[in-house]
């Protein structure tokens, strides 16, 4: 088999990363899949498996990716103005798949991995953007409304 330098694999994992997020974001953590990626991209598993060794390692398609998709959706003018944008929010398509998957690692990993750590994230960035609010207090509410939006309770 030929080898690649170092430039052409980071190239290859952006271009796969991208492939990543776009099928997360559209259809779903679950469609995240080396068959699928296999599909997506040509290659063989084995190849793949060059890139991410273990489909946990999928996950590094997020890095630095979901936060900013989040902020894009809010509003901090106010926790009024949040709680609507956040209700809001739970109709976009890519908005709901990252909410799922936070759900999903709260249930799987509970105060340790990614979603604890995001979580913890946007406790931060609420109390920072509204210090005069319980960042923890306010998150708790709107995961709330995720988890009762996500069971079709919220309509």
């Amino acid at each position: 088999m030929a080898r690649i330098t170092k430039e052409k694999w980071q190239e290859n994992l952006a271009k796969y990363n991208a492939i990543i997020l776009h099928i997360f974001l559209n259809e779903g953590w679950d469609h995240v899949t080396y068959d699928r990626l296999s599909k997506e991209t040509g290659l063989r598993k084995s190849t793949l498996q060059g890139y991410y060794p273990s489909n946990q390692d999928f996950a590094i398609a997020m890095d630095g990716k979901v936060l900013p998709i989040i902020m894009d959706h809010l509003s901090f003018e106010s926790k009024e103005a949040l709680i609507e944008s956040w209700s809001v929010s739970l109709e976009s398509k890519e908005f709901r798949m990252i909410m799922k998957m936070f759900m999903m690692h709260a249930s799987k990993h509970e105060d340790r991995g990614q979603g604890a750590l995001g979580a913890k994230g946007l406790v931060n960035i609420i109390q920072h953007k509204l210090p005069k609010e319980d960042g923890l207090a306010l998150l708790q509410h709107l995961f709330g409304l995720t988890m009762t939006g996500l069971l079709g309770l919220n309509k």
